[in-house]
């Protein structure tokens, strides 16, 4: 297991709702480079299911301060991106 995917595990170890949904992480490969965290899903499929797990995987990266987005990648589809913060509407008035 890549040391991306150990973080968010160990982030939840006690929690043993959220590490059973977690699953579908096992069989993706993160990377991280220039503020991006990647992850490589099986499929189509599996995409969806990472997909739908992005809020548990964007508090630890967050809280360890280690990119600024993610993109959900899968062979032969178009690459996600999404941000790793949201900015408040007090934050865009600075």
């Amino acid at each position: 297991m890549d040391r991306l995917r150990r973080l968010v595990f160990s982030f939840y170890r006690e929690d043993p709702e959220i590490e059973a949904e977690l699953e579908p992480l096992r069989d993706c490969r993160m990377s991280r480079s220039w503020g991006t965290i990647r992850v490589e899903c099986v499929d189509a499929q599996h995409l969806e299911e990472v997909s739908a797990l992005l809020s548990h995987l964007r508090r630890p990266l967050v809280a360890m301060g280690l990119g600024r987005q993610i993109i959900l990648r899968v062979p032969g589809r178009p690459q996600r991106c999404y941000p790793m913060r949201i900015p408040f509407h007090s934050d865009l008035f600075s």
